[in-house]
């Protein structure tokens, strides 16, 4: 796993990082829209199964064509990811389960395996491979009697602060943030001279473990939650099947998120740079 994400760095960092040498005479463009899909969650409570209980997500990009083969996207998506360990079917025995609302802020590279242009009839379709960095904002709740609790502020490892990890390095930070590694691949369509659309896969890597409120052992003192007028509920330990210090989460991988999107967008050119010509005054 872990010489996969390096894999997955390289290959963004090249994609950001190599220039395009070609030259085209096409006007560069500017695209905006909205986008709407479904997102998933793979980490401690469903680290196998691919889109799994799919949840909406929505958001806008805007996405600035420097030439036919590379584009530059910022993005914004809100998703919710859930899963559940009866639903998963992983460790049943634990009945842990969450519900995280995500607020992502992407800036994505695009490389078009085709020269894809808007509003071109012959160039109005291309599969593209993307890469970037993104930075996002988080909150798990759990569900008690179908109302949804803040398992953060209820800190159910002992610790109110969701952790960062980079490597060796761990912080735990004062807010709910994190960051992540988007890539994918999609397809592209210019549907009119203006309207283009566009189907795509995206993975998040993040750099955290508490997008499930599920990272490392159980606290010595499980948490509770009572709601008004109801019954304590156990949060740490729902199945009473653990002790303290025992493995609640894999502490060694960091979660995932994912969403398959489709996105509607309108163009607009860019005035052309011209110089002024001197024999005409």
């Amino acid at each position: 796993m872990l010489k996969r994400s390096r894999i997955i760095l390289i290959i963004t960092c090249l994609i950001l990082t190599v220039p395009s040498f070609a030259q085209f005479d096409d006007p560069k463009t500017f695209e905006i829209g909205p986008h709407v899909g479904g997102s998933f969650y793979m980490g401690d409570i469903n680290p196998t199964k691919f889109f799994f209980q799919p949840q909406l997500a929505y958001g806008g990009l805007l996405r600035f064509n420097y030439n036919p083969r590379w584009t530059y996207r910022l993005d914004y998506t809100h998703a919710v990811v859930t899963a559940s360990d009866e639903a998963s079917g992983w460790r049943p025995e634990r009945g842990l389960s969450f519900l995280t609302k995500i607020n992502d802020v992407s800036l994505i590279v695009e490389f078009n395996f085709l020269e894809y242009y808007t509003g071109d009839v012959k160039r109005n379709i291309s599969p593209y491979l993307f890469g970037g960095i993104s930075v996002f904002l988080f909150q798990p709740y759990g569900k008690v009697d179908g109302k949804l609790v803040d398992l953060r502020s209820l800190s159910t490892e002992g610790t109110a602060y969701p952790v960062l990890d980079i490597g060796k390095y761990h912080w735990e930070l004062p807010v709910p943030l994190s960051f992540s590694i988007p890539f994918g691949f999609g397809v592209k369509w210019g549907v009119t001279k203006h309207l283009g659309v566009a189907a795509e896969i995206k993975m998040h890597k993040t750099f955290t473990d508490y997008l499930d409120d599920c990272g490392t052992v159980y606290p010595e003192q499980n948490v509770t939650y009572t709601p008004e007028g109801g019954t304590p509920t156990d949060m740490t330990d729902p199945t009473g099947n653990y002790q303290p210090f025992m493995q609640r989460g894999n502490s060694i991988f960091d979660d995932w998120y994912g969403m398959a999107n489709l996105s509607v967008t309108w163009k607009f050119n860019m005035p052309r740079k011209t110089r002024c010509n001197l024999s005409n005054f």
